[in-house]
């Protein structure tokens, strides 16, 4: 075995990123807790996002109420005519 033979044997070891491929081994147990801590933290991350909509959802919502109300009873205000003691517009 040669140089080039040594040098291939290092590729492989470093591709395989120094861990074994056994699923007993604790390179699998330590990628399996990355990836579940990972998995957590983005629903977390999700529930707090739809959360935030949601109360931003809610809060346009009255903020829609509120002001199409104060704009309906103005223009009903605007739109009713004077009437006289019989209840007909003058």
């Amino acid at each position: 075995m040669g140089v080039l033979g040594k040098l291939r044997q290092v590729g492989n070891y470093m591709r395989r990123g120094w861990h074994s491929t056994d699923p007993d081994s604790y390179s699998s147990y330590r990628r399996g807790r990355e990836r579940e801590r990972k998995q957590a933290e983005r629903s977390r991350e999700e529930a707090d996002d739809s959360a935030e909509l949601e109360r931003e959802e809610v809060q346009r919502g009255r903020e829609y109420e509120e002001r199409y109300a104060a704009e309906r009873a103005a223009e009903e205000a605007q739109t009713e005519s004077p009437r006289d003691a019989t209840g007909k517009p003058e």
